[in-house]
């Protein structure tokens, strides 16, 4: 629980230090004044999202504990992608705010596709740890409100992949409000969930009431 709240708490921190780049729409130039006037807080960013993933990792490993079977495999596929992808899109990201009086408009352009696309390919990632929580709250492993907001959080994803082709300037173009204002917080709102649900014993562990023999 701990874990979870850890990462909540430090994710969310992160998505409000610094404001949404500029979007597929914008010119490298408007990418390079962005980085410009938030460099030092880009960096900040990356200390709280590493902290935060460590946190994750820990919420992570106590929920593979209580997976078996093929669900079990595909959640630590789908766990390391999550972190993977993470960490990669946190090195550009930071990696921009490194030197902000030399970058280049065409550098800044490149660089910051790559990472714009960290969002909607994360969507896949994020549907094979939610589907095995599901099931197994299914069967009792978690309790059964994790199973509604891991449903939840898997159909949204699910539809959250159209970011992979949305056009630009729009609500669903690659990187942009779809990607962070909702998918953002609900990744972040599912891991807290699963980290509570970690705290709580399964139904399946709860002994029997047993009668007591009459006198």
């Amino acid at each position: 629980m701990i874990a979870g709240i850890a990462f909540a708490v430090l994710s969310a921190a992160a998505l409000l230090t610094v404001p949404l780049l500029p979007g597929i729409d914008k010119p490298g130039y408007d990418i390079v004044s962005h980085v410009n006037e938030h460099s030092a807080a880009m960096r900040v960013q990356a200390l709280l999202l590493t902290f935060g993933l460590l946190a994750l990792v820990v919420v992570l490993g106590y929920a593979r504990d209580r997976l078996t079977g093929p669900s079990g495999y595909v959640f630590t596929i789908g766990s390391a992608v999550v972190l993977v992808e993470m960490f990669i899109s946190t090195w550009f990201t930071a990696g921009l705010a490194l030197h902000p009086d030399q970058l280049g408009s065409a550098t800044a352009r490149t660089i910051t596709d790559i990472v714009t696309m960290f969002g909607p390919i994360l969507t896949v990632a994020d549907i094979m740890v939610a589907v095995p929580i599901l099931l197994a709250a299914n069967d009792g492993r978690f309790p059964r409100w994790i199973a509604i907001l891991a449903a939840v959080f898997a159909v949204e994803q699910l539809i959250e992949t159209i970011t992979i082709i949305g056009p630009p300037a729009s609500f669903i173009s690659p990187g942009g409000a779809m990607n962070f204002y909702l998918g953002g917080p609900l990744f972040i709102v599912f891991f807290l969930g699963l980290g509570v649900a970690l705290s709580l014993e399964p139904a399946e562990d709860q002994p029997e009431p047993v009668d007591e023999p009459e006198d």
